[in-house]
């Protein structure tokens, strides 16, 4: 679907690297004729292109080379500055390292917080709420001795359909549904006293395909939910057809199931557990999450006659505020759950770490300028656990960068 040419967006690339380093992107650079030099096996800092496709899909690349990606495609968002404008512009961006993860970081820079298009802090932010459902749930059954069932709601969509035209009326088929008297009296003749609500989207040869999962506490381990199923399922195709979505089939619009599928369902909930996986391909029913979907527009891929980048626009522009998890109202609070927003969980990195080193402006403009940061930070972080940091791959990096800009400045002069 996509061929074999692969579009670079990375590599070594002309036009030079701003001195002051704040928000180097992609959009603006011209390929450079200068050849990529050789540095030897382990580093190859110098790529033709960050994707690798296979016959498995593609292998994903790493959560900073999407972030530029994500910021060349949203050149007016948060996602631009992340991890590269300074939040002290007195002092030099930091890297540290946290000894107990082992694990490098930039400092005194700006996070943009986003869960939806920023795939570095998306994947820090859904971890940490994976704990918390994690600890949230024990602490349900362990502490409150209660039970919990996995809700599934979904609608049919056709590929004509806008993502924010969906979620509106997928916002009032939800609230239709949790308002109905009969639903009402059904949850209470299953013990549910809490609910945990769960927004995804995937995308498919049938367009988008918002969902909500809904964790559903209950006062005891129930084991008849099955019997209201179906009635259940009646009323939830009805809350569609209402809300002007299409409805939905009795098979596939509702599903509700026990405890062991809800703890599968936290386990692997979050972005953060998506983009540990080894590839990009089609899932069972042909969808792509829309981290796929910004791993394709790296290929300038195309999907229902659309391109992938502009997928991953609409996509953005929709969630814009959306919140990906939605505890019921004093819940946190009774399961022993601090409160915090995306933004503070993003900054949590800087706890418990040291400081190694700074970074001066123009070594961290060459940096962004190659899609280096990453590498930055691994060469950090392998110095520093073998025992020679100061004198080691690091300083070699960043002497190759400069040794690669001067020869690029001579021959463009």
């Amino acid at each position: 679907m996509y061929g074999n040419n692969i579009v670079s967006q990375s590599g070594a690339q002309g036009g030079s690297a701003r001195a002051d380093g704040e928000g180097a992107s992609t959009s603006d650079r011209r390929e450079s004729a200068l050849p990529a030099p050789k540095f030897g096996d382990s580093l190859g800092i110098f790529t033709k292109s960050p994707v690798i496709l296979t016959t498995k899909g593609f292998q994903r690349v790493h959560e900073f080379l999407l972030q530029d990606q994500s910021a060349k495609l949203l050149p007016k968002e948060r996602v631009c500055n992340c991890l590269k404008k300074r939040i002290d512009k007195q002092k030099q961006r930091e890297v540290k390292y946290n000894e107990s993860r082992k694990k490098a970081h930039w400092a005194n820079v700006q996070r943009c917080g986003s869960v939806w298009t920023c795939p570095v802090c998306a994947k820090q932010i859904t971890e940490k709420r994976r704990e918390e459902l994690k600890k949230g749930l024990e602490t349900w059954k362990n502490a409150h001795l209660g039970g919990v069932l996995l809700l599934t709601l979904t609608f049919s969509h056709s590929v004509n359909e806008s993502l924010s035209s969906l979620l509106k009326r997928q916002k009032h088929a939800y609230k239709r549904f949790f308002e109905n008297t009969r639903v009402v009296n059904l949850m209470k003749s299953i013990f549910v006293e809490h609910k945990i609500k769960g927004f995804e989207v995937t995308y498919g040869q049938n367009g988008w395909h918002p969902h909500n999962h809904v964790l559903l506490l209950t006062k005891y381990q129930v084991h008849n939910f099955e019997l209201y199923r179906d009635e259940l399922a009646k009323i939830w195709i009805d809350c569609c057809t209402k809300s002007g979505l299409s409805a939905p089939s009795m098979e596939h619009g509702l599903d509700i199931r026990d405890g062991s599928y809800a703890e599968q369902y936290v386990s692997k909930w979050g972005i953060e557990h998506e983009l540990t996986k080894g590839h990009v391909k089609k899932g069972r029913n042909g969808g792509f999450t829309p981290f796929d979907l910004l791993h394709y527009s790296m290929l300038d891929g195309q999907m229902n006659g659309r391109t992938s980048a502009s997928l991953w626009q609409e996509f953005a522009i929709s969630t814009k505020g959306a919140r990906q998890l939605v505890w019921g109202r004093g819940l946190k609070k009774l399961l022993k759950i601090e409160e915090k927003t995306d933004e503070e969980l993003a900054e949590e990195t800087e706890q418990e770490a040291i400081s190694l080193r700074t970074v001066d402006d123009f070594a961290f403009s060459l940096l962004c300028h190659y899609q280096l940061r990453h590498k930055f930070l691994e060469c950090i972080e392998r110095d520093y656990e073998n025992g020679c940091f100061g004198n080691g791959e690091t300083e070699r990096l960043l002497i190759t960068l400069l040794e690669h800009e001067i020869e690029r400045l001579r021959l463009s002069a």
